[in-house]
């Protein structure tokens, strides 16, 4: 094989890389961020490019995943706390209905609200789903099992089963741990 044709399929291999790493970071924002797909776009760049940049400090590639989960989240957090102080700097002449009411999440929830979902990474994704639609969606256990095809039964154990390892997760234990 030339110089040129090994070099011209290292950057292939590179561009699939990244193109599969920028699917992964996106997912990951996704998990984090409901104010809309312009600031899921901002959010994966900007995770991007802090992993390109810092991608020859991780030692062991098979610990990516914990690497980019973190990343991800700290991107986040520091960009809810860049737009609550835009918020409070701007709030002067704001009406009830522009999106500054979607940035006004308290530090403390916003903090609770990554640990959760961190805790939810270690659950499955069909009890991340059967969770979500438990207690975020509010819907009974009927409901859910008609939904995703299953016993009722079958999704009270599974729901109480998740609920469990989240209670059992190291970092809801701590928190659990300083409230008593």
């Amino acid at each position: 094989m030339q110089y040129a044709e090994r070099t011209q399929y290292s950057e292939q291999a590179e561009q699939r890389f990244y193109s599969a790493l920028r699917e992964r970071i996106e997912r990951m924002v996704r998990r984090y961020v409901h104010t809309g797909d312009d600031d899921v776009e901002d959010l994966t760049q900007e995770c991007l490019i802090r992993v390109f940049n810092n991608l020859e400090n991780l030692r062991d590639m098979e610990r990516i995943d914990p690497w980019l989960r973190t990343v991800v989240r700290n991107t986040v957090f520091t960009w809810y706390r860049e737009r609550k102080r835009e918020q409070e700097v701007c709030s002067v002449g704001l009406e009830q209905e522009t999106e500054s009411s979607v940035y006004s999440i308290p530090e403390d929830d916003l903090l609770l609200y990554f640990v959760i979902q961190e805790a939810m990474q270690t659950l499955s994704d069909a009890d991340q789903q059967m969770f979500e639609l438990r207690y975020g969606a509010g819907m009974s256990y009927r409901e859910i099992a008609q939904q995703m095809g299953l016993n009722e039964e079958a999704v009270r154990k599974r729901i109480t089963r998740a609920l469990n390892r989240l209670r059992a997760h190291p970092i809801i234990q701590s928190i659990i741990a300083e409230g008593a």
